[in-house]
């Protein structure tokens, strides 16, 4: 390990030594930039995945409908915080999935 800020990630059965490897291999694509999602919501996606480990991180979108509803949350504030949440976590679980399973990109993955 040579980083101890992941040791919890490495720990972790669904992460371990492999997983955070990909994760410092990979790229998030959480920055804003042609996204109508506000720019607290890539804020905090981007300190999310650069928690994580991963290695880059570019633009990409976040939907903030699919991530969190408004019927879900109603401030936008908070809307916009668990959009960059899940928006981080979606990329994570998609970067790990496709060490275990082969799937595909981060668009795909169920964010709940």
């Amino acid at each position: 390990m040579d980083d101890p800020r992941y040791l919890r990630q490495v720990l972790l059965a669904e992460i371990g030594p492999e997983g955070q490897a990909r994760l410092k291999a990979a790229t998030a694509r959480v920055l804003g930039g042609g996204s109508d999602a506000p720019p607290l919501a890539h804020e905090v996606a981007e300190r999310y995945a650069r928690g994580a480990g991963f290695g880059a991180l570019a633009e990409g979108a976040i939907d903030l409908a699919a991530l969190a509803p408004a019927e879900l949350v109603a401030s936008p504030a908070a809307r916009a915080v668990l959009a960059g949440a899940r928006a981080a976590l979606a990329e994570m679980r998609a970067v790990l999935a496709q060490g275990s399973a082969g799937q595909g990109s981060a668009g795909e993955v169920d964010p709940s």
